[in-house]
C-alpha cells in the first residue's frame, strides 16, 4: 500500500509541475487582474492551463452553465466568463490540493487509508460546497442592494421634487456616493451614470441595470420610473414615495433578521463563558467539600 500512495504522490507531483512548467507565464495578467477574488491563486497557473487543454467549459456545458449564471449575478455578465474560468480554476485547485492531502496523510499513518478515505470523499463533495457558497454571496449581496435602495429612492425623490430630471439626480447620487467600489446597489449605478454619459437611452440602460440586479424590488423600481418619469410632477414623486415606503418596510423586516441572527451566533459563546463562570465559582466549593 504504501508503495502504491508513493508512487501515487509522485504521479500527481510531476503532473501538477509539468502543468506549471507548461503554463508559464501565460495567465499571469490574467490571474493578477482577480487576484483576491479567489482563493489558491499560487495554484491558479497549473490549474487554468488543465481548464483551457482539457476544455472543461465546452464538455460539461450543463454544469458550467449553471454556474456561470452564478457569477453572472455576482460579477457581471461583462466579464463572467473570465471569473467562471477562475472559478473552475479554483475549483481544480482544490481538488488537486486535498489529492496531495489525502496521499501524504495515507503516508503518514503507514498505509492506513482511512483518513485519505475521508479526504477523498471531500475531493467528491467539494463542488457542492463551492457552488452552494456563490449562492450564499449572491443572497448576502442582494440584501446590501435591498438595505440600500430606500435611502437611494429617498435622495432621488428629494432631487426631483427640487425640480431636478431623474437622469441628472441618478447622476448626482452615484458623483455623491461615498465607497461606491464597496456598495453593489452603487457598483451597478455607476455603470448606469457611464451608460447615460455615453448617450445610451434612459430606458436602456434602466433596463440592463434590472437585469444585472436581478431582484424583484430593482425591478419595480425600474418598472416605476420607466411608467412615471415622463409625466413629472407630483404623480411621479407619489409613485416614487410609495415605493420608498415599501421598501423602508423590507429594509426593516432585513435589519430584524439580521439582529436575531447576531444574536442565535451569540448563543455558543454566552454558553461557553456561562460554563467557565461555573467552573470557575463551583471550583473552591468542591475542593473545600473535599
Amino acid at each position: 500500500m504504501l508503495s502504491i500512495l508513493w508512487g501515487l504522490l509522485v504521479v500527481v507531483g510531476v503532473l501538477f509541475g509539468s502543468l506549471f512548467l507548461l503554463a508559464g507565464r501565460k495567465y499571469k495578467d490574467f490571474i493578477e487582474e482577480y487576484k483576491g477574488k479567489f482563493q489558491l491563486d499560487f495554484m491558479a497557473p497549473a490549474s487554468l492551463y488543465a481548464v483551457d487543454k482539457l476544455r472543461v467549459l465546452e464538455r460539461l456545458p450543463s454544469q458550467v452553465n449553471k454556474v456561470h449564471q452564478k457569477i453572472i449575478l455576482l460579477y457581471g455578465s461583462k466579464t463572467g466568463l473570465q471569473h467562471t474560468r477562475m472559478f473552475i480554476a479554483q475549483l481544480v485547485s482544490f481538488m488537486i490540493l486535498l489529492l496531495i492531502v489525502s496521499i501524504v496523510l495515507g503516508l503518514a499513518s503507514d498505509g492506513d487509508i482511512s483518513l485519505s478515505l475521508v479526504i477523498f470523499v471531500l475531493i467528491v463533495i467539494v463542488p457542492l460546497f463551492m457552488t452552494r457558497d456563490l449562492d450564499k454571496k449572491i443572497r448576502m449581496r442582494q440584501r446590501e442592494i435591498l438595505i440600500e435602495l430606500p435611502e437611494f429612492l429617498n435622495k432621488i425623490t428629494l432631487l426631483v421634487n427640487a425640480g431636478e430630471t431623474v437622469q441628472k439626480a441618478i447622476l448626482h447620487c452615484v458623483e455623491q456616493a461615498k465607497d461606491a467600489s464597496k456598495s453593489p446597489l452603487f457598483t451597478e449605478l455607476e455603470e448606469v451614470a457611464r451608460q447615460l454619459r455615453n448617450n445610451y437611452s434612459f430606458s436602456q440602460a434602466l433596463e440592463e441595470f434590472s437585469k444585472r440586479c436581478a431582484m424583484q424590488e430593482v425591478t419595480v423600481f425600474t418598472t416605476t420610473v420607466l411608467l412615471n418619469y415622463r409625466r413629472g410632477g407630483e404623480e411621479f414623486v407619489i409613485a416614487l414615495q410609495q415605493l420608498a415606503r415599501g421598501l423602508w418596510e423590507k429594509r426593516k423586516a432585513i435589519s430584524r433578521t439580521l439582529g436575531e441572527e447576531a444574536s442565535s451566533k451569540m448563543v455558543f459563546p454566552m454558553v461557553i463563558i456561562f460554563m467557565v463562570v461555573m467552573v470557575v465559582v463551583a471550583a473552591p466549593a468542591i475542593m473545600m467539600m473535599k
